[in-house]
């Protein structure tokens, strides 16, 4: 089964904790507030959920929610 960007949305503002209605796709993450420690624990927990395995250097080039996202569906759902 593919993972959405909205499942991996709901993740984010289940781990940051955050209000979902905020996560902007188009901001970046210091524009939402979130630190990066709380992406190493949003990491971990794609893992878990997803089985998808990141690392700390697949998103060096993410600016934006959404690069983070495309990242993390890129990984799960492999062509």
């Amino acid at each position: 089964m593919a993972v959405t960007a909205d499942q991996v949305l709901d993740l984010i503002a289940k781990e940051v904790p955050t209000d979902r209605d905020r996560l902007d796709p188009a901001a970046s993450l210091d524009e939402l507030d979130i630190a990066s420690l709380d992406m190493i624990s949003v990491t971990f927990a794609l893992e878990d959920q997803f089985g998808v395995v990141v690392e700390q250097a697949d998103f060096a080039h993410a600016k934006t929610l959404q690069d983070f996202v495309d990242v993390v569906l890129t990984k799960a759902n492999p062509a």
